[in-house]
């Protein structure tokens, strides 16, 4: 007899793995969010650093707390975009949670199925035995009480 529950089983577990590349994609995504936001850090600290050193003219200096204004702009929508990354990564983290917890249940049914199973099988092999017994011994019975 075969489990009934074996394509939910099946099903589940094909929905556990793409939440889980899913889950591999958007971690991917904030780490790829995370190095810009350190080369963007790094590049408005680089042209601060060229702002203190004071050997620029008026259009000079204009431009780079420009450039200092525009990078502070760029980190923000970096961090916006990071905390939208973190918001998804921990919906599709609930989402695979839930989904490995199901695949789990179904699998101890099926554990449990299968145990059934055995006893099944073991109690209709114990059956067999003592009826072999029982016609071994009836048989041996009979030719004792001929003889």
């Amino acid at each position: 007899m075969t489990f009934r529950l074996e394509k939910l089983l099946n099903l589940r577990q094909k929905e556990e793995e793409a939440i889980k590349l899913e889950l591999s994609r958007i971690r991917a995504q904030i780490r790829e969010v995370e190095l810009e936001i350190e080369e963007a850090i790094a590049s408005k600290s680089e042209t601060e650093r060229e702002l203190r050193t004071g050997v620029q003219n008026g259009a000079q200096l204009g431009l780079l707390l420009y450039i200092i204004d525009l990078y502070q702009k760029y980190i923000a929508q970096l961090n916006t975009k990071m905390n939208e990354l973190r918001r998804e990564e921990e919906d599709t983290l609930k989402q695979y949670l839930e989904k490995r917890m199901e695949r789990k249940s179904f699998e101890k049914l099926k554990e449990r199925f299968v145990q059934g199973q055995m006893k099944e099988a073991d109690a209709r092999d114990r059956k067999v035995i003592d009826e072999v017994a029982l016609q071994k011994y009836t048989h041996q019975s009979e030719e004792r009480g001929n003889s």
